[in-house]
């Protein structure tokens, strides 16, 4: 079976991954350090002239990220495209496809961002009946300092060395009230609260 791209009158293969658009060879998404990945395979014979990717959050609604223009595509051999989404919306489940101008869309692919982009840190859920999760805007391999105060300012947990940028906070066993979480890593100080019910 034959598929013919818009103005350009390519012919195409049949060869896309079973059950995608016909345009693609591959498509694929991949979480990096602040940003998502989109990459894929244009099929010999499909034109990209007026590509889109778009986004979603929720699977519904899709808004137009990075735009495609001019001649590109090859008549004869698959071309690969790669564009990364350096601004995605913080801890969310993305979803991502891709727009072939008037010949349709790709299938959604979705991936799960759980990194700041813009926010130094996030501590939640809050309130919280125990335990809840510290998330910094720092590298992976980070060293962290913890110490957690209850409301009159008294220590009540410390943690020193501890890796990475998620960080357990679990506050069963302690009392009602509000607690200050301050961390200390890559020479920056984070500041936060949590109420715990």
């Amino acid at each position: 079976m034959a598929w013919t791209a818009g103005c350009f009158g390519f012919a195409l293969a049949a060869g896309a991954q079973s059950g995608e658009h016909p345009f693609l060879e591959s498509y694929d998404l991949t979480v990096q350090e602040g940003r998502v990945l989109v990459q894929w395979v244009m099929q010999g014979g499909a034109t990209c002239d007026g590509s889109a990717v778009e986004r979603s959050t929720d699977g519904e609604r899709f808004e137009t990220v990075h735009r495609l223009e001019g001649l590109c595509g090859d008549p004869a051999v698959p071309v690969p495209y790669s564009w990364a989404d350096a601004d995605p919306p913080e801890l969310s489940t993305l979803h991502y496809r891709i727009a072939f101008a008037a010949e349709g869309r790709s299938s959604v692919k979705r991936v799960r961002f759980d990194q700041l982009n813009r926010s130094t840190h996030r501590l939640y859920p809050s309130p919280t009946a125990g335990p809840c999760s510290l998330l910094l805007r720092v590298p992976e391999s980070a060293r962290v300092d913890l110490r957690i105060f209850d409301a009159q300012g008294r220590p009540v947990m410390e943690r020193r060395g501890a890796a990475g940028r998620w960080h357990a906070i679990d506050l069963t066993g302690h009392a009602a009230g509000l607690y200050t979480v301050v961390a200390v890593a890559e020479g920056q100080r984070f500041d936060a609260r949590v109420v715990k019910e």
